[in-house]
Protein backbone atom coordinates (compact mmCIF):
# COMPACT_ATOMS: atom_id res chain seq x y z
CA UNK A 1 0.00 0.00 0.00
CA UNK A 2 2.81 2.42 0.80
CA UNK A 3 4.41 1.87 -2.59
CA UNK A 4 1.16 2.72 -4.36
CA UNK A 5 0.67 5.77 -2.13
CA UNK A 6 4.12 7.01 -3.13
CA UNK A 7 2.97 6.98 -6.77
CA UNK A 8 0.36 9.64 -6.00
CA UNK A 9 3.16 12.19 -6.30
CA UNK A 10 3.34 11.49 -10.06
CA UNK A 11 -0.09 13.08 -10.42
CA UNK A 12 0.70 16.14 -8.31
CA UNK A 13 1.87 19.33 -9.96
CA UNK A 14 5.63 19.60 -10.31
CA UNK A 15 5.51 22.95 -8.51
CA UNK A 16 3.80 21.45 -5.43
CA UNK A 17 7.15 20.93 -3.72
CA UNK A 18 5.91 20.59 -0.10
CA UNK A 19 3.23 18.08 -1.06
CA UNK A 20 5.49 15.87 -3.16
CA UNK A 21 8.45 15.93 -0.78
CA UNK A 22 6.38 15.32 2.34
CA UNK A 23 4.52 12.46 0.65
CA UNK A 24 7.78 10.84 -0.44
CA UNK A 25 9.56 11.29 2.88
CA UNK A 26 6.53 10.16 4.90
CA UNK A 27 6.09 6.96 2.89
CA UNK A 28 9.82 6.26 3.09
CA UNK A 29 9.92 6.75 6.87
CA UNK A 30 6.76 4.68 7.35
CA UNK A 31 8.22 1.82 5.32
CA UNK A 32 11.47 2.03 7.30
CA UNK A 33 9.53 1.91 10.58
CA UNK A 34 7.55 -1.10 9.39
CA UNK A 35 10.72 -2.85 8.26
CA UNK A 36 12.40 -2.40 11.63
CA UNK A 37 9.23 -3.53 13.43
CA UNK A 38 8.97 -6.68 11.33
CA UNK A 39 12.66 -7.51 11.68
CA UNK A 40 12.59 -7.02 15.45
CA UNK A 41 9.90 -9.71 15.78
CA UNK A 42 11.71 -12.27 13.64
CA UNK A 43 14.65 -14.36 14.81
CA UNK A 44 18.05 -13.32 13.44
CA UNK A 45 19.27 -15.64 10.70
CA UNK A 46 22.31 -15.59 8.42
CA UNK A 47 20.36 -15.80 5.15
CA UNK A 48 17.97 -13.47 3.33
CA UNK A 49 14.32 -14.08 4.13
CA UNK A 50 11.40 -13.52 1.77
CA UNK A 51 10.26 -10.58 3.88
CA UNK A 52 13.71 -8.98 3.49
CA UNK A 53 13.39 -9.13 -0.28
CA UNK A 54 9.86 -7.71 -0.08
CA UNK A 55 10.85 -4.84 2.20
CA UNK A 56 13.98 -4.06 0.19
CA UNK A 57 12.11 -3.82 -3.10
CA UNK A 58 9.32 -1.74 -1.53
CA UNK A 59 11.90 0.64 -0.07
CA UNK A 60 13.62 0.86 -3.45
CA UNK A 61 10.35 1.77 -5.21
CA UNK A 62 9.46 4.40 -2.63
CA UNK A 63 12.95 5.87 -2.76
CA UNK A 64 12.75 5.75 -6.56
CA UNK A 65 9.56 7.81 -6.48
CA UNK A 66 11.35 10.36 -4.30
CA UNK A 67 14.32 10.43 -6.69
CA UNK A 68 11.92 10.80 -9.61
CA UNK A 69 10.71 14.04 -8.11
CA UNK A 70 14.30 15.23 -7.74
CA UNK A 71 14.75 14.67 -11.49
CA UNK A 72 11.43 16.40 -12.26
CA UNK A 73 12.36 19.35 -10.05
CA UNK A 74 15.80 19.67 -11.65
CA UNK A 75 14.44 19.71 -15.19
CA UNK A 76 11.50 21.91 -14.17
CA UNK A 77 13.86 24.58 -12.84
CA UNK A 78 16.04 24.28 -15.92
CA UNK A 79 13.00 24.70 -18.20
CA UNK A 80 11.76 27.67 -16.18
CA UNK A 81 15.11 29.45 -16.50
CA UNK A 82 15.22 28.69 -20.23
CA UNK A 83 11.72 30.13 -20.72
CA UNK A 84 12.59 33.24 -18.71
CA UNK A 85 15.72 33.76 -20.78
CA UNK A 86 13.72 33.26 -23.98
CA UNK A 87 11.17 35.88 -22.86
CA UNK A 88 13.93 38.45 -22.29
CA UNK A 89 15.63 37.81 -25.62
CA UNK A 90 12.33 37.72 -27.53
CA UNK A 91 11.44 41.24 -26.36
CA UNK A 92 14.81 42.60 -27.48
CA UNK A 93 14.72 40.94 -30.91
CA UNK A 94 11.15 41.90 -31.85
CA UNK A 95 10.84 43.85 -35.13
CA UNK A 96 7.05 43.97 -35.24
CA UNK A 97 4.94 46.84 -33.90
CA UNK A 98 4.34 46.57 -30.18
CA UNK A 99 0.55 47.08 -30.43
CA UNK A 100 -0.03 43.86 -32.42
CA UNK A 101 1.19 40.36 -31.59
CA UNK A 102 3.12 38.52 -34.32
CA UNK A 103 1.08 36.30 -36.62
CA UNK A 104 1.57 32.58 -36.02
CA UNK A 105 0.08 29.89 -38.23
CA UNK A 106 -0.88 26.55 -36.73
CA UNK A 107 -1.04 24.00 -39.53
CA UNK A 108 -1.01 20.93 -37.32
CA UNK A 109 -4.73 20.31 -37.87
CA UNK A 110 -4.24 20.10 -41.65
CA UNK A 111 -1.89 17.16 -41.82
CA UNK A 112 -3.23 14.53 -44.18
CA UNK A 113 -2.68 11.33 -42.15
CA UNK A 114 -5.06 10.60 -39.29
CA UNK A 115 -3.83 8.61 -36.31
CA UNK A 116 -5.69 6.51 -33.81
CA UNK A 117 -6.57 8.54 -30.69
CA UNK A 118 -4.37 6.46 -28.39
CA UNK A 119 -1.40 6.61 -30.79
CA UNK A 120 -1.91 10.33 -31.20
CA UNK A 121 -2.03 10.84 -27.42
CA UNK A 122 1.14 8.80 -26.81
CA UNK A 123 3.03 10.61 -29.57
CA UNK A 124 1.93 13.98 -28.11
CA UNK A 125 3.16 12.96 -24.67
CA UNK A 126 6.53 11.82 -25.95
CA UNK A 127 7.03 14.63 -28.46
CA UNK A 128 9.85 17.10 -28.19
CA UNK A 129 7.39 19.98 -27.63
CA UNK A 130 6.49 18.82 -24.13
CA UNK A 131 8.72 19.73 -21.18
CA UNK A 132 11.15 17.06 -20.04
CA UNK A 133 9.90 17.34 -16.45
CA UNK A 134 6.32 16.65 -17.54
CA UNK A 135 7.48 13.79 -19.75
CA UNK A 136 9.33 12.19 -16.80
CA UNK A 137 6.17 12.38 -14.68
CA UNK A 138 4.04 10.89 -17.45
CA UNK A 139 6.48 8.05 -18.08
CA UNK A 140 6.72 7.34 -14.34
CA UNK A 141 2.95 6.98 -14.11
CA UNK A 142 3.28 3.98 -16.39
CA UNK A 143 6.71 2.51 -15.68
CA UNK A 144 6.58 2.41 -11.88
CA UNK A 145 3.33 0.41 -11.65
CA UNK A 146 4.27 -1.93 -14.51
CA UNK A 147 7.67 -2.63 -13.00
CA UNK A 148 6.23 -3.17 -9.52
CA UNK A 149 3.51 -5.50 -10.76
CA UNK A 150 6.05 -7.50 -12.76
CA UNK A 151 8.07 -7.80 -9.54
CA UNK A 152 4.92 -9.02 -7.76
CA UNK A 153 4.44 -11.75 -10.34
CA UNK A 154 8.07 -12.81 -10.09
CA UNK A 155 8.07 -12.65 -6.28
CA UNK A 156 4.95 -14.73 -5.80
CA UNK A 157 5.98 -17.28 -8.40
CA UNK A 158 9.40 -17.67 -6.82
CA UNK A 159 8.22 -17.97 -3.23
CA UNK A 160 5.03 -19.96 -3.82
CA UNK A 161 7.02 -22.46 -5.88
CA UNK A 162 9.69 -22.59 -3.17
CA UNK A 163 7.11 -23.18 -0.43
CA UNK A 164 5.56 -26.07 -2.40
CA UNK A 165 8.92 -27.79 -2.75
Amino acid sequence: MLVVVSWVSFWLDKDAVPARVSLGVTTLLTMTTQASGINSKLPPVSYIKAVDVWIGVCLAFIFGALLEYAVVNYYGRKEFLRKEKKKKTRIDDCVCPSDRPPLRLDLSAYRGVRKLPIVKRISELLSANIDISRRVDLMSRLTFPLTFFSFLIFYYQAYVKQSRD
